[in-house]
């Protein structure tokens, strides 16, 4: 019956990725049910105490996250629905049973000295497409696979100004951005090294041929982390977006609508995040308080 249920959601255009949890999540359950009964997994046979038991095995036994825990309670709602619609159940035991509470972290930003050690890196392997995107990413916070879909015609570029314009943003909203100085000279330089003359042409291509996915740029980011002495696992592109979201708010505390604007969400409630305090925060805020 689970094999039935995984071809499903296969069926139903699944990620290989969320089919692998989700069969994960439910073989978790199952292992425990039968250990806890001694009996073979039947789903008619799950009652809802079932299932906050599993809960409390997790968190008490397994000292599993709250966030490891309600993506295996997902998986299981997720097959007893399917039970109910396919008759292979009466009553889903997982109605009713609310996921866990996770505490807010705020998402994890470059320091400033990995940062400059990057840049400084990029910068002195003179590889003008990689100095201008890995700018770009972090003096804009814009999404990989926005930056990867700009063309000459999305950005202006002055002597004393400059912006891009996201015209594929998340949910099909446009916006505009503004750029540094640092981010203008970077683009300028990288721009007058190849020959561009398609407004339409996607940007990024340069001496080390196309950059078009963001796997690609993931591993670009990894290996100039690794060639200047940092830790590759520290940095991804998304984390240049919560490099680029920390360095704001520091220099504009409190301004979180122009941050939203920037970054692209619709909804103040998304950058809240950034204004969590850290340990280290929360650590020296008690010193001062002493």
């Amino acid at each position: 019956m689970t094999e039935q249920w995984l071809t499903y959601l296969a069926n139903q255009g699944r990620s290989e990725s969320t089919i692998k949890q989700y069969r994960r999540g439910l073989h978790h359950f199952i292992r425990w049910s039968e250990q806890s009964y001694g009996q073979p997994f039947c789903p008619t046979a799950i009652i809802p105490r079932d299932v906050t038991d599993w809960i409390s095995y997790q968190q008490t036994v397994e000292r599993a996250k709250p966030a490891t825990i309600n993506q295996r309670l997902s998986a299981l709602s997720q097959f007893f629905r399917w039970c109910l619609d396919n008759g292979h159940a009466k009553k889903d035991p997982t109605s009713g049973v609310s996921a866990l509470r996770q505490a807010k972290r705020r998402p994890k930003a470059l320091s400033k000295k990995y940062t400059r050690r990057l840049l400084r890196q990029v910068y002195q392997e003179e590889n003008l497409r990689d100095n201008a995107l890995i700018e770009l990413l972090l003096g804009t916070g814009l999404r990989v696979s926005e930056a990867l879909a700009l063309t000459l015609a999305d950005i202006e570029l002055n002597e004393r100004s400059g912006q891009v314009t996201v015209r594929r943003g998340k949910g099909g909203h446009q916006r505009t951005v503004p750029l540094t100085a640092n981010v203008r000279k970077a683009l300028n330089d990288y721009f007058d090294s190849i020959p561009l003359t398609d407004g339409e042409m996607p940007i990024w291509n340069g001496q080390r041929g196309p950059l078009r996915t963001s796997a690609a740029v993931y591993k670009l980011l990894k290996n100039y982390a690794f060639r200047a002495g940092l830790d590759p696992d520290l940095i991804t592109p998304h984390v240049c977006r919560h490099t680029f979201a920390t360095r704001f708010l520091e220099n504009n505390p409190g301004d979180l609508r122009t941050l939203a604007a920037i970054l692209g969400h619709g909804s103040l409630d998304t950058v809240m995040i950034y204004t969590e305090p850290t340990v280290s925060d929360l650590a020296e805020r008690l010193e001062r308080a002493a």
